[in-house]
């Protein structure tokens, strides 16, 4: 069964029961690839102590895994449970058999909100709106990604929305946070929760340039160049869910910044730039982004490396920012090169080189906006 305000905009019902016999299963493929799903009894706290469940978590969008991590993990927690917004991508006749066959995760039956990202009709995002705003009445919880980029093309000006491929903190859109701000108008509490994921490793990092390409090609204005791309795009899509599980090891982190209770007179820009720099804020500084930092500032050995760790450790601590201060700090500086060094994206021996530069900036990327004076990075 399918239900919605029109075709356009539809929203799946939620199978509390099938969600619920599945979510350790999918936690356990999750795990192939990762040693733990980190979500600290303090940040659970701050989302219990809410009170309600009328919730849009508002998060840094890096991987696929993002929603199946924090679908099942909450459920699983008792937490306010989020719809997830998705976009239509994922609901094609090939992509959700495909999803279902390598993942479990059969995406319709976890009660996400479609949405086409592509669509830029006023009408289309009213619409979809509203029926955030209906699910916010009834006290349900939804997973929003925010970040947008956009690029200029002379007259012309292309979106991305979705996973960031270059790794930055991107500018927060505003327009899914008018339901908050309207259902708060009728006298009802809804929080904004940033919330952040960050990876010891990404499990689509092989295909991010694949991807890169790909996106290009689709917003190219020839109709024959953009079909390519959509189907080069579709291509690299069904090999990364063919390839998802066994990468390598690590931790996936989930971090819960301040809630932030929406005022009914708090203008939605205002709104979403203060829970794009709260979730920026408690974004997780991991050990194998910081030596790739290190090796994008220019520290070419693993003794440089180690020295210019040290000097960005103390930065972490006076900032009092979110990362894990190992008194063990060299050994858990060589760990990380010897992940990197064994997933192909850097060199192994004393003189450390970029294999695969894109992937070490994208690293580094992800942890630049905390080393930077008071703000987050924009496009």
């Amino acid at each position: 069964m399918i239900f919605g305000l029109s075709m356009n905009c539809i929203t799946y019902p939620l199978d509390v029961e099938y969600c619920t016999k599945e979510a350790p299963r999918l936690l356990g493929r999750i795990l192939r690839s990762y040693d733990s799903i980190v979500l600290s009894e303090q940040d659970k706290k701050k989302i219990l102590d809410l009170g309600t469940s009328s919730i849009i978590y508002a998060g840094l969008h890096r991987s696929y895994l993002d929603v199946f991590s924090t679908c099942p993990r909450f459920l699983l927690e008792g937490l306010p449970f989020p719809r997830p917004i998705a976009g239509n991508n994922l609901m094609t006749p090939w992509m959700r058999p495909l999803m279902k066959r390598f993942s479990t995760f059969d995406l319709p039956k976890w009660g996400p909100i479609v949405i086409e990202r592509n669509n830029r009709d006023p009408d289309y995002l009213e619409t979809f709106c509203r029926e955030i705003e209906n699910l916010l009445r009834e006290d349900q919880s939804i997973l929003a990604f925010l970040e947008i980029e956009i690029e200029e093309h002379g007259q012309r000006k292309t979106f991305r929305t979705g996973r960031s491929y270059s790794g930055r903190v991107r500018r927060f859109a505003s327009s899914l946070l008018t339901p908050a701000i309207n259902v708060s108008k009728e006298g009802k509490k809804v929080y904004i929760v940033p919330i952040s994921f960050s990876y010891d490793f990404v499990s689509e990092e092989k295909n991010f340039q694949k991807l890169t390409r790909a996106d290009h090609f689709k917003r190219s204005s020839h109709s024959l160049v953009s079909s390519l791309g959509r189907l080069y795009y579709m291509f690299v899509e069904c090999r990364y869910f063919s390839k998802m599980y066994g990468l390598g090891r690590g931790n996936v982190y989930i971090d819960v910044g301040e809630p932030i209770l929406v005022d009914p007179a708090t203008p939605k820009k205002e709104l979403a730039g203060r829970a794009q720099k709260e979730a920026a804020r408690c974004s997780r500084v991991t050990m194998p982004a910081l030596v790739c930092y290190a090796i994008n500032q220019g520290a070419g050995t693993r003794d440089e490396i180690k020295e210019s760790i040290e000097k960005l450790n103390e930065v972490l601590v006076r900032k009092k920012l979110n990362f894990q201060n190992s008194p063990d700090w060299k050994a858990t500086t060589d760990l990380a090169l010897d992940g990197l060094v064994e997933r192909k994206i850097v060199s192994n021996g004393l003189e450390v080189m970029k294999k695969r530069p894109d992937i070490v900036t994208y690293y580094a990327n992800t942890i630049a906006h905390h080393f930077e004076p008071d703000e987050v990075p924009l496009p």
